[in-house]
């Protein structure tokens, strides 16, 4: 056993946006000359003490912090960058960033009054349309999608209606006014113009919104058929709940995509929807159309005007609206170091009350279910109940009936397999973790029951999406999706933090964010059997069988596999003055295994098991290098019917934990066929090399191709791609 040391970690270039940005002339106008976008810039705010460094992240929205050079990284408006330099702080102006996000923002602005360019097979304008932002789906065209790959995978894909939005809860019929109808509160449209003042309103254009305000929806996909009657993990997603953040819905979109069209051709996602489910949820669907108007991308909350309407500000801010991510009910106000805002302007502000905004309870009641007094769970949601209620805790707060405080301390059980949650957002580049609030009752701490599980989960994600690893960013949350499912259900919960800016190019967002996310869930997607147990095992990528066409059945074909114990980024908490997370440890590999048409937890694998012989890889590291080996061996194929046939393959670490699971193709054929296209193409993410032959040679070549597949591996995983 060898103790994992941190590696130096260089600071990282993200950029944050701060909530306080300026505002422009009509969107629903022509483009002026003197139009030149937004007032943002990109800075960096040197700060010298820990009371400085409070302040600041108070002050700004999703600042990142690197504490290694005293820096904050923001993206803010002009009377913001006055602010700050009035009270002292030296600020650094990035002008080459700054001119590249004004023209992102100006050129929105020209392509949505325009009004004239539309994505194929989309009946709306792009929310950003141009091909620096036409990557970015509309709401419409979100779900739109979700309509197609329904229609076009039946078996495969199930769609939900979780609740309506804000908005259509205010929808009224039409009514009789002086013997004319009166439309105003029976319209999307009607319902901005009876909410917003008309400074306000002229930037939108109010024929792009729909006729009638969204609901809440999820699309639901895996293999239904061969999953009834089983119980299955489930990824489930919530994506956009703040409504400027672009890159997160798309991520979730194009990856549910990803994992349909390639069913049947790519092993891993053949593997990962037979035996997995995936929830993927547009959590705040109106706040989301104003963001794809509002040029200066304010919108953060959602539109709640009734109990939440703000219209101070010089600039008419949209500063209207609940805050969902604070909103949420197990902790929110909870009174610790701070969290949220209980000033309706505040871009924090967490709401009336718990779960006070449909889109809250919409989310809550689907992932959550019903609570069953009997039985003292939830019941039927998303995600099962897997934290243990004691009698004193056994009602739906999990709240002491005693010191009415609610219970920071029971853990859920490693054993548990209902999958996890994870909140996406822009764009700290961090995966974080409960508890997101310092409390006194945990002893001033934000470590949970399940930490150490929690934090191995984080760091092995961390090592795939390059992100960082650091539970909370430089300030408290309360009352967030991560702590509510963690907090009620004992689930494993995270908010990914990704992207380098709110105004991320189409470049930027296909050439990193979405290939290092992709990364991240794939690896989760072959862990979540047992979310809280595989990541202490190495990963497993990069599984092929020799073959470039059928085998005849009764021949004996070379499988191999990269198996890694060393995936691990490690990062401090975030904040000095809570306690770091444990560090990982790196494990010598001790065996590996291949399966045959059943995962290694599944009744009857070990009739199928293959032992796989360890050999030294070049992928491997000076200082473990016994951490990463080639599993290399020969499958029998006698008693295989003709057809294809999945090959599992994991490994097992010399702490005696299995890890996650890769997979690749086997065809077999009754007769010896002609040579043509076939085999596995399964572990990771890259396309392996064609290898051939049989026998001795084929053997070799097997080897060879998998170096060579693990060091192409290697060189994109130190590329970030």
């Amino acid at each position: 056993m060898k103790r994992f040391q941190p590696p130096r970690l260089t600071p990282l270039a993200v950029i944050l946006t701060t909530a306080f940005l300026s505002v422009g002339s009509s969107l629903s106008l022509a483009h002026d000359s003197h139009d030149h976008g937004a007032d943002v810039y990109s800075v960096q705010i040197t700060y010298a003490t820990e009371e400085q460094l409070s302040k600041m992240t108070a002050m700004l929205d999703h600042p990142y912090v690197d504490q290694k050079s005293s820096k904050i990284h923001a993206e803010i408006g002009e009377a913001e960058l006055k602010a700050i330099r009035d009270m002292g702080y030296a600020v650094e102006i990035d002008q080459q960033e700054t001119e590249r996000i004004q023209k992102w923002v100006s050129s929105r602005t020209r392509d949505l009054a325009s009004g004239s360019l539309v994505r194929t097979q989309r009946d709306r304008p792009s929310s950003v349309a141009d091909g620096v932002h036409s990557c970015y789906r509309t709401v419409e065209q979100t779900y739109s999608t979700f309509d197609e790959l329904k229609a076009k995978y039946p078996d495969l894909v199930e769609l939900k209606t979780l609740g309506p939005g804000f908005m259509k809860t205010q929808i009224k019929e039409p009514t009789v006014v002086g013997n004319q109808y009166d439309y105003s509160w029976s319209s999307y449209a009607g319902l901005l113009t009876k909410f917003l003042p008309a400074s306000l309103l002229q930037r939108f254009n109010l024929g792009l919104f729909p006729e009638q305000p969204h609901d809440v929806r999820a699309i639901v996909v895996g293999n239904f058929k061969k999953q009834e009657g089983k119980e299955v993990p489930r990824m489930v997603w919530t994506g956009g709940i703040h409504a400027r953040e672009y890159a997160p819905q798309e991520v979730g979109t194009k990856f549910i995509e990803w994992l349909l069209d390639n069913y049947g051709k790519d092993a891993n996602a053949t593997m990962m929807l037979d035996h997995n489910q995936y929830h993927f949820i547009i959590h705040n669907p109106d706040g989301r159309k104003l963001a794809e108007q509002d040029r200066s991308a304010r919108q953060r909350k959602n539109t709640n005007y009734v109990t939440a309407q703000c219209t101070t500000g010089t600039n008419g801010q949209l500063s209207s609206g609940v805050d969902l991510n604070r909103n949420y009910p197990f902790g929110w106000a909870t009174g610790g170091a701070g969290g949220s805002d209980g000033n309706i302007c505040g871009e924090t502000f967490r709401g009336t009350g718990p779960a006070s905004e449909p889109e809250t309870q919409a989310v809550m009641n689907y992932v959550r279910g019903t609570w069953n007094q009997a039985q003292c769970k939830w019941e039927g949601g998303a995600l099962p109940d897997g934290r243990p209620k004691s009698a004193e805790y056994c009602n739906p707060e999990n709240r002491s009936n005693i010191t009415n405080e609610l219970d920071w301390k029971t853990g859920a059980s490693e054993e548990y397999g209902g999958g996890m949650f994870i909140d996406l957002h822009s764009n700290a580049r961090a995966v974080l973790w409960p508890w997101g609030v310092e409390r006194t009752e945990n002893d001033f701490n934000t470590h949970s029951p399940n930490n150490k599980g929690m934090a191995v989960i984080a760091q092995r994600l961390a090592y795939h999406n390059n992100y960082s690893s650091q539970q909370l960013l430089s300030y408290n949350t309360e009352g967030t999706t991560k702590d509510a499912f963690y907090g009620f259900l004992g689930a494993p919960s995270y908010t990914v933090e990704m992207g380098r800016s709110f105004y991320e190019d189409c470049g930027v967002f296909a050439n990193e964010t979405y290939p290092e996310n992709f990364n991240g869930f794939h690896y989760l997607s072959r862990a979540l059997h047992r979310v809280y147990q595989l990541p202490f095992g190495p990963d497993t990528v990069d599984v092929k069988v020799d073959q470039t066409a059928a085998v005849e059945a009764g021949s004996k074909v070379a499988v191999s596999a990269l198996v890694d114990d060393n995936r691990y980024r490690y990062s401090n908490a975030g904040q000095s003055t809570i306690k770091p997370p444990p560090y990982p440890v790196v494990y010598n590999i001790s065996e590996a295994y291949a399966y045959i048409d059943k995962m290694p937890w599944e009744e009857g694998a070990e009739a199928t098991r293959v032992k796989l012989d360890l050999t030294t890889s070049d992928q491997a590291r000076a200082d473990f290098p016994d951490a990463t080996k080639l599993a290399v061996g020969e499958i029998d194929t006698s008693g295989l019917a003709a057809g294809r046939h999945m090959v599992f393959v994991q490994g097992v670490n010399s702490d005696g934990k299995p890890g996650a699971v890769s997979a690749a193709f086997l065809d077999v054929s009754a007769s010896p066929t002609a040579p043509g296209n076939g085999g596995g193409n399964g572990g990771g993410t890259t396309e392996p090399p064609k290898s051939g032959g049989g026998g001795a040679l084929g053997y070799l070549a097997g080897l060879l191709g998998l170096a060579w597949g693990a060091r192409a591996l290697w060189t994109r995983r130190q590329r970030g791609l």
